[in-house]
């Protein structure tokens, strides 16, 4: 049946620049595409012509992704104006695109409609790898999931037969692709995505490929309890751990656990070690050797340290969910805040002075942590697992502490999640043996804390540690030096390091 002329004109130009060369700048080539997509008219009146271009605008998104992306992955929160608002734009296409092929897939099971033939599982699929497409990026941006976007994601996987239709299917079937994708919204989302820095996170997202099918979906709670989740479709609301909060009574529950998944990434980790220490027993290169793609099948983009940081994190969020056992008070007060081990090195030193002390403010805190909300200017940038200095005022010492999470909803303001490390922080200087510097690294010797070590601790930039014996410098009223021994590695982010040490009672 030919099409009304009023359509035919209407889609007319949207064809037309769908055929046409995406323009050099993406922030203006998504201005483009937003704009024709509003022009698409419904589907029941364009007919198969509307099949042919939510395909179209499926390319051209994943084509801006691929130039948005690494923007992304080299930029720090706060992202500029620009960035910010065209991640926010992208996403916004990503799930309208989504919905398209969503009202595409619910005509094609329509045999009377007038489609092309098309099967509807497939474009189901295909609709949520766009909306996993859309929480990546948000993520990578320091956003939160937009609104709608996970009632779009159930909405799209229980279109036709239902949701019961894809949970014990495997990926080789054309239900399976749809839990596949599921699955992977999933097992990102328990990850806290907003604890991950964007290389850690898109590097994770391309590890999951390959690892995502050994997560369980179910109607039935899954067991072990402690490392499950449940999801309600009805809401708009990412899987909630069971730890957490209990699931409540409903037969609309889904379950979900990626505890086979930790246990084959455990497996991989302990092997990684092994070939880390017979590597460097045998001379080869730590981060180059060790991750050709033959020998170790991860995705490139990080470091082994980096990576092994990133899977020993996967594992245990996999497995042991966090819990939070200590409560949260809200308070609102300001508070001075540095941001950036070298940063909190200088400022901690005896009468030194730093213009990148900032004024934040605090808006809830527990015995182990801030939240923190940035009120004015900010002098740094920022990222997940970085170190932070706060007190009150100056007459207050600094308090040490690590960026559990970050997140960013526009670019005059960040919120951080910070668990404290020390109440105190000395700057010192350390060198470890056999490593390439030939000079010392700033650091900050933190005290023995009852509750959460033994021993005194160093806190290093990420890729410091690289021996058991180190030379530790303390320029106070009197020179300090001592040889150290690693006694054992505590935490390690793509910023920092911390170990505790003991001073080497035989030393070389």
């Amino acid at each position: 049946m030919p099409l009304p002329q009023s359509v035919s004109v209407q889609m007319t130009p949207v064809m037309e620049w769908l055929a046409s060369e995406p323009a050099d700048d993406p922030v203006a080539d998504l201005a483009n595409l937003r704009q024709y997509f509003g022009r698409l008219p419904e589907p029941e009146v364009a007919g198969p012509l509307y099949q042919q271009c939510i395909e179209q605008f499926e390319l051209r998104v994943a084509d801006l992704c691929d130039r948005v992306k690494p923007r992304l992955l080299s930029a720090a929160l706060p992202l500029s104006r620009e960035l910010h608002g065209a991640t926010s734009e992208l996403v916004a296409a990503l799930l309208d695109v989504a919905r398209g092929m969503w009202r595409i897939a619910e005509m094609a099971r329509e045999r009377w409609r007038p489609v092309r033939r098309a099967d509807p599982e497939v474009l189901v699929a295909r609709a949520l790898a766009v909306v996993h497409e859309a929480f990546v990026l948000s993520a990578m941006g320091g956003a939160a999931a937009p609104a709608g976007l996970w009632r779009c994601a159930y909405d799209i996987a229980g279109a036709g037969d239902g949701l019961d239709a894809v949970l014990t299917a495997r990926r080789e079937t054309r239900a399976g692709e749809a839990a596949y994708q599921l699955k992977r919204m999933f097992a990102l989302s328990v990850l806290q995505p907003e604890s991950l820095t964007p290389r850690e996170l898109s590097w994770a997202t391309e590890y999951l490929q390959a690892l995502a099918d050994e997560a369980v979906l179910s109607r039935l709670a899954i067991a072990p309890v402690a490392s499950s989740f449940w999801v309600n479709p009805s809401e708009d609301a990412p899987p909630v751990a069971m730890v957490r909060n209990p699931a409540p009574a409903s037969s609309e529950l889904l379950h979900f656990s990626a505890f086979g998944m930790s246990r084959l990434l455990a497996a991989q980790v302990d092997k990684l070690n092994e070939s880390e220490t017979e590597a460097v027993a045998s001379g080869l290169e730590r981060d180059g050797e060790l991750l050709e793609p033959d020998l170790s099948d991860l995705p490139l983009g990080l470091t082994l340290v980096e990576a092994l940081s990133v899977m020993v994190r996967m594992r245990d969020r996999w497995a042991q969910p966090p819990n939070r056992v200590q409560p949260r008070r809200p308070h609102q007060y300001s508070v001075q805040v540095c941001a950036g081990l070298r940063a909190i090195w200088e400022v901690a030193r005896p009468g030194a002075t730093s213009s990148r002390i900032g004024e934040w403010m605090v808006y809830n805190e527990s015995p182990g942590g801030y939240a923190i909300m940035s009120v004015g200017g900010l002098s740094a940038s920022l990222s997940a697992g970085m170190a932070v200095a706060l007190r009150r005022d100056a007459a207050h010492p600094w308090s040490i502490c690590i960026v559990r999470w970050i997140r960013s909803e526009n670019p005059e303001q960040v919120e951080l999640g910070l668990q404290v490390l020390s109440q105190t922080g000395t700057p010192v200087s350390i060198a470890f043996r056999g490593a390439d510097a030939r000079s010392t690294t700033p650091a900050l010797l933190l005290p023995p804390v009852t509750a959460l070590r033994r021993n005194s601790a160093i806190l290093a930039p990420a890729g410091t540690y690289s021996s058991r014996r180190f030379v530790l410098v303390h320029e106070g009223e009197h020179l300090y030096v001592a040889q150290a021994r690693v006694l054992s590695l505590d935490m390690q982010t793509a910023n920092i390091e911390l170990f505790q040490y003991e001073v080497d009672p035989y030393p070389i």
